[in-house]
């Protein structure tokens, strides 16, 4: 059966942390961009947090490339090691026994932890996609026209330890639809491999997101898509860690968010900046076979799509990079709850942190936007 497993800690710290370490050695690889510095630029050495993405670098990460490339994780005394993982799963382990410090993650796998009695400690504490970046995809002239349609197809996702794989079980389980009777998820990676698993017939929809439809989008692909009315109201990936962590080291966790505050407005003014930058640190991102500037131009148009939903509801004016809405959380558990996603209650308060707000939002905004306007590209 091929589901996401619930996350459940092993009783013992030390059991947990060695099964983190071997989940983390298994399946991912530490990045650390271009020769981080090892000091700020007024001479402060900097203090080592680790970060776990289960998302490969790309468009749609950009903006912490940002961070990295301009310092502004160095400005905040911080150098970041990124862990990617294939999956939430590990990462939440992760941060859960201490050996990640952040994560980032949807909020479906932490209302499991919590919903399972697992996840007390775990908190969301930067709202970094601030609108609902999934769905489920099928090609213009497929004959799916309804969710109910879905009955008997196979759903590709990015694999199956992934969020959205939540996320689309739980839209087709309010049109009474369930995973493995109903219908099926097969692992099919993303970008090109995902493309022609949904042309060729392997996969009758995509469960993916914002930038990688984009992406397709981009290259040529038509495509239709499902979602209901109660996922438009969601927000998506968030940065999260625990409590303790929280309590204990909040010059890192405010840090770090207003690193990333700041290079979300970079990244936002001038995404032509964030991608030449994501491509010099890190390229493993460029596409073997395409030149540059045919690359720049379809994931301009991913990180462009992205960029709506990380400045949803104008963040600059409003000096609330970071924050939650109360009732987007509500609105998180409660269709969590109905779609099948959960089945204990989660307090929807004990989901988020909103206390460290104020302190991502203090830097000058004009600064960062001028910066960015004024950028060239090193020759």
């Amino acid at each position: 059966m091929n589901t996401i497993p619930s996350f459940s800690a092993p009783k013992s710290g030390a059991a947990i942390r060695r099964l983190t370490l071997g989940l983390v050695a298994a399946a991912s690889l530490v990045l650390t961009g271009c020769s981080a510095p090892a000091q700020s630029s007024d001479g402060t050495a900097l203090t080592t947090i680790e970060f776990g993405l289960p998302t490969q670098m790309g468009a749609n990460n950009s903006p912490m490339a940002v961070a990295q490339h301009l310092g502004y994780f160095a400005d905040e005394g911080l150098n970041v090691k990124i862990v990617i993982t294939k999956d939430s799963a590990s990462i939440i382990s992760g941060v859960d026994s201490g050996s990640l410090d952040i994560g980032s993650t949807p909020p479906e796998p932490i209302l499991q932890a919590k919903a399972n009695g697992n996840g007390d400690d775990l908190v969301l504490m930067y709202n970094y996609i601030r609108q609902q970046t999934g769905s489920i995809a099928v090609l213009a002239d497929s004959p799916i026209r309804s969710l109910d349609d879905f009955t008997g197809a196979t759903i590709g996702q990015a694999s199956l330890g992934t969020s959205n794989m939540l996320l689309s079980n739980g839209i087709l389980h309010t049109a009474g639809l369930e995973a493995d009777t109903d219908f099926s998820n097969l692992a099919v990676g993303t970008g090109a491999a995902a493309r022609q698993a949904l042309e060729s017939g392997q996969v009758d929809g995509l469960s993916l997101w914002d930038t990688e439809y984009a992406a397709m989008e981009a290259t040529g692909v038509k495509l239709r898509y499902f979602t209901i009315p109660e996922v438009e109201k969601l927000f998506s990936t968030s940065y999260f860690t625990t409590t303790s962590f929280l309590d204990n080291d909040a010059d890192k966790a405010a840090g770090f968010g207003r690193a990333m505050a700041k290079a979300t407005l970079f990244a936002a003014t001038n995404p032509t900046a964030a991608l030449t930058m994501m491509y010099e640190d890190y390229p493993e991102t460029l596409i073997a076979g395409t030149s540059k500037d045919e690359q720049l131009a379809t994931d301009l148009v991913a990180l462009e799509r992205r960029i709506v939903l990380l400045t949803a509801g104008d963040p600059v004016a409003n000096k609330d990079f970071g924050s939650y809405e109360p009732s987007a959380a509500t609105a998180w558990v409660d269709f969590a709850t109905s779609a099948g996603i959960i089945t204990a209650p989660v307090d929807a308060t004990t989901l988020y942190s909103d206390t460290l707000v104020s302190e991502y939002n203090d830097f000058d905004t004009d600064a960062v936007i001028t910066a960015a306007k004024d950028w060239t590209a090193a020759k």
